[in-house]
């Protein structure tokens, strides 16, 4: 009787677990998604709303300063007011802004609602970690692992198929609409799925300081949105670059001198110093620009050099995608009996291997050709991806700041490593993207020259090709100035066609060089549990 009792008591137990594990899942894949659509979607943006290339970046670009922004503030609104109440108002917000921008009467309103949908959506990441950290069993924590790592690498590599099916099926505001829907569900999920908590009483002892806070959020957006338009205008070339950049520093540097007048209790950094901590962060902070294999270098070049769109290039991401969803609960299923630094280090050299073979790629390749290699990519990075956030927080565990029982021993020291980390990721992310675009954009400069300079010696040559080719044009029926035209051109597509080529060649070799380093780190990562089975 007494058994029949307990499973009766553990059933809806059992099932608030799933729906709060949804709701983690849902969490962070509508932030991921969110951005890398609009990302996808911009040159179909541009020209259904009539926008020029800067005020389409910038559609982009505020609602990922949004999401830094709030990073910080986040975590210590989720602890004075409870992460139920926090995820529950975002999720409502960014659902009613998704939905209503469609119908912006201008672009001025677009922007403006995007900025809400930003600050929003910024809730999402740090508190569904807090909620795994503190409301989940330890022996179903991993299920809530696998859930937050796949909404992170899921959303990146879905994004381009489900731009191309709403492209083929519906029209642009679908995509927004699509959002809008889905934070319906996860407002549901986490109605039923996290737990109601009460208020926590007032402390008069503890005086909070929030305006080096509102500093650092502050200056910590304008640095993304710097890093984001950098590439785009030439970077020091740009007054708005210029002056993004110095009040980004001026905002951080007023943060640091307001701690010193004024030190906030809710931030402990000396915390921060333990060198596994420093060390994993250095790992997540390379992770997101590994993750640019399959979310920015493969559809670059297939769309820059290939010429592909998104509806032939979707499906080789989507298959990354899909093999990453199956295989996250997999790989969860082994973090209790298994080293988190043995999987962490496996993930990131399956990467390397796969840049490495990568960096022999040629113009002919093909969406079909990468498949192969986004298998090898998606095992990587699924490993990799959970190796580090189970090792993130088996290190939060190690140095005491939570229980084993998830309950928070010293919560400001728990609120201080979840603020650390998600702006780590986030600027990591960023910091990745611009150093790829740059790498790729300088090396095909690069490899323009080299290859012009290669020619110079066969110029006579050249000029004898050129010319028969603009004969046979004239013979076709073309003038004759427009043959020579179309004759230099094409000679000079195929050098920037082989130099950009190249060049993505040579940006799968930075990823598969850069590995090195990052092995080396977790090399010296030391954790007091180093597998869930320990804690347990």
């Amino acid at each position: 009787m007494s058994n029949e009792t307990n499973s009766k008591v553990d059933r809806p137990a059992t099932a608030r677990i799933v729906v709060g594990i949804l709701a983690v899942l849902l969490g962070g894949l509508l932030s991921t998604l969110n951005g890398r659509l609009l990302s996808v979607e911009l040159p179909d943006l541009r020209g259904a709303l009539s926008l020029s290339v800067e005020q389409a970046a910038w559609v982009s670009t505020t609602f990922s300063m949004g999401l830094m922004f709030m990073g910080v503030f986040t975590v210590y609104f989720g602890a004075l007011l409870g992460v139920r109440r926090i995820l529950l108002a975002a999720s409502g917000v960014y659902m009613a802004a998704t939905f209503l921008l469609p119908f912006a009467a201008s672009y001025t309103a677009m922007i403006a609602l995007q900025a809400i949908a930003g600050l929003s959506a910024g809730t999402f990441y740090p508190l569904t970690l807090s909620f795994i950290l503190t409301a989940l069993p330890i022996r179903v924590a991993h299920w809530g692992l696998a859930a937050y790592s796949l909404s992170i690498l899921f959303g990146v590599n879905i994004a381009s198929q489900t731009a191309a099916w709403l492209n083929e099926q519906h029209s642009w505001p679908w995509i927004f609409w699509l959002l809008s829907a889905t934070s319906f569900v996860m407002l549901l999920c986490v109605w039923a799925g996290v737990p109601r908590t009460p208020l926590p009483k007032a402390n008069r002892e503890i005086h909070i300081s929030w305006r080096g806070l509102l500093y650092w959020s502050a200056g910590l957006a304008l640095l993304y949105g710097a890093l984001d338009m950098g590439e785009r205008v030439h970077w020091f070339d740009s007054p708005a670059f210029a002056a993004s950049l110095a009040a980004a520093a001026f905002l951080l540097a007023a943060s640091i001198f307001r701690r010193k007048q004024d030190p906030n209790p809710l931030l402990t950094l000396p915390f921060l110093r333990d060198r596994s901590t420093i060390l994993l962060s250095g790992v997540l902070f390379a992770f997101r620009f590994f993750v640019l294999g399959t979310a920015l270098i493969i559809p670059q070049f297939l769309a820059g050099v290939g010429g592909f769109r998104n509806e032939q290039v979707g499906p080789v991401l989507a298959i990354t995608a899909l093999l990453q969803f199956a295989l996250a609960w997999i790989v969860a299923a082994t973090l209790r009996d298994l080293d988190v630094r043995i999987l962490l280090a496996l993930g990131f050299a399956v990467i390397g291997v796969t840049a490495y073979f990568c960096s022999r790629l040629d113009s002919g390749w093909s969406p079909a050709t990468f498949v192969l290699p986004a298998v090898f990519f998606a095992v990587g990075e699924s490993m990799a991806m959970l190796g580090l956030v189970a090792g993130t927080i088996l290190q939060l565990l190690s140095t005491g700041a939570i229980a084993p029982s998830g309950k928070p021993e010293r919560p400001f020291d728990a609120l201080t490593f979840s603020s650390f980390f998600h702006t780590v990721r986030i600027i990591g992310g960023q910091v990745g993207s611009v150093l790829m675009l740059h790498v790729i954009t300088e090396r095909t400069k690069y490899h323009v020259a080299i290859l012009g300079s290669q020619t110079e010696p066969f110029r006579p040559a050249v000029g004898g090709f050129l010319r028969g080719v603009a004969g046979l044009d004239a013979a076709a029926g073309a003038a004759p100035a427009h043959a020579a035209g179309f004759a230099g051109y094409s000679l000079g597509a195929a050098v920037q066609r082989q130099a950009a080529t190249l060049a993505f060649a040579d940006a799968f070799t930075v990823l598969s060089r850069g590995t090195v380093g990052v092995l080396l780190c977790i090399a010296f990562v030391r954790l007091r549990y180093s597998r869930l089975e320990e804690v347990e």
